[in-house]
């Protein structure tokens, strides 16, 4: 589509697979055979899946299993069919609270909110706040109690709907794993020293802000998503201050540093003041760190050697070690307008604070430990 086209730089999906598969080792021809039978198979789910949109919207009643949702120790489970997806309970938590502020419609009654967001922020953090997520879990297993018990319709129907399209797509391309996020002793320092308001890549799973753009608007919209970057219209961001972490693909990369380049150059011309704070590897290579290493806009460059710093997993929604270790050296880019570096300074005690925040977010030897024993276990799934 549009997005995919402009998320690569205008370039066939298919052949920048290929070239990544290259990079990784194939031949060329292999690396074109299978990015081209993966095309293929995309392109038929895409039209089944099409056709499946078209009976919905038709008013059609769809032939789907009825969602079971299980509220354990530590997860919520839900199961469609065969389709299996879980979520612990802080995660389950925010995800409540960004529905409840993205579609308050279809939220559970308020008096019912109030007592679920006792603890937590204004808005959720990564860290979240155990007191507000286990009285979401709590509060989940009674109403389902109640609905087995009573018959009783469950106030969170739409949500608890929702909440499993969104895991089960995230799960389904096992993008949830592979999209790592900065730490939130990271995202304390942008948010105070350059007032970053708004996340131009996330998903609701590992998002920091409640504002934020993600890949996939129809189910991670319910969760307050903006849309794609790429498609966000130059008005929706003429100023103010913005994270950028893209996912680390050369493609996306260098099409998102463009982007940033060119709302730069309008807000400049339009005197506004407007910040980014780019994250990406130190990948000397592409032409996203030579464009934004030579760009007028560029305030400062900090640097962080792969050994000194780590990430949010992006599966850290179902995982009790949240932090995994960084396999490369990080830079962030802050590029702003004049006016934006006045308002937002990234002096040197900004790069102080930001190379701490990294630094503490290296993960304890025993969870790398123990998340290297994971990675070696075969996976299994609860049986149907």
């Amino acid at each position: 589509g549009a997005g995919a086209g402009a998320a690569t730089g205008g370039k066939d999906a298919a052949a920048a697979l290929a070239e990544d598969l290259m990079m990784q080792g194939l031949m060329l021809s292999d690396a074109r055979a299978i990015a081209l039978e993966l095309k293929a198979e995309a392109a038929a789910l895409a039209k089944k899946r099409a056709k499946e949109r078209q009976q919905a919207a038709s008013g059609k009643a769809a032939s789907l299993p009825p969602l079971d949702i299980e509220v354990h120790r530590h997860s919520v489970d839900l199961r469609c069919g065969r389709h299996f997806v879980k979520v612990g309970h802080a995660p389950y938590a925010k995800l409540a609270l960004l529905h409840r502020r993205a579609m308050p419609a279809e939220g559970a009654p308020e008096a019912e909110a109030e007592a679920a967001a006792v603890e937590a922020p204004a808005w959720w953090s990564t860290e979240g706040s155990p007191g507000g997520a286990e009285i979401e879990a709590e509060v989940a297993g009674a109403r389902l109690s109640a609905q087995a018990s009573e018959a009783t319709p469950d106030p969170r129907a739409a949500f608890h709907q929702r909440l499993f399209a969104l895991l089960l797509r995230y799960k389904t391309l096992r993008g949830h794993g592979f999209h790592a996020a900065i730490a939130p002793a990271v995202w304390r320092v942008l948010t105070s020293r350059l007032g970053v308001g708004f996340e131009a890549f996330a998903s609701p799973l590992n998002c920091y802000l409640p504002t934020f753009g993600s890949g996939f608007s129809d189910v991670d919209g319910a969760f307050g998503s903006s849309g794609s970057f790429f498609r966000l219209k130059p008005a929706q961001l003429a100023s103010g201050s913005c994270a950028c972490n893209p996912p680390f693909v050369h493609a996306i990369l260098d099409a998102a540093a463009a982007r940033v380049e060119e709302l730069l150059a309008a807000a400049a011309a339009a005197d506004a003041p407007l910040s980014f704070a780019f994250i990406m590897p130190g990948w000397k290579e592409t032409r996203a760190h030579a464009s934004l290493s030579a760009s007028p806009f560029l305030r400062r460059a900090v640097l962080v050697a792969a050994a000194d710093h780590g990430f949010c997993d992006g599966a850290s929604h179902q995982r009790a070690d949240p932090l995994r270790a960084s396999p490369y050296d990080t830079v962030v880019f802050v590029l702003q307008t004049e006016r934006g570096s006045r308002k937002w300074p990234a002096d040197g005690r900004f790069e102080a604070e930001l190379r701490a925040a990294f630094a503490a977010s290296v993960p304890l030897s025993s969870a790398t430990e123990r998340q290297e024993r994971k990675r070696k276990t075969p996976r299994r799934e609860p049986k149907a």
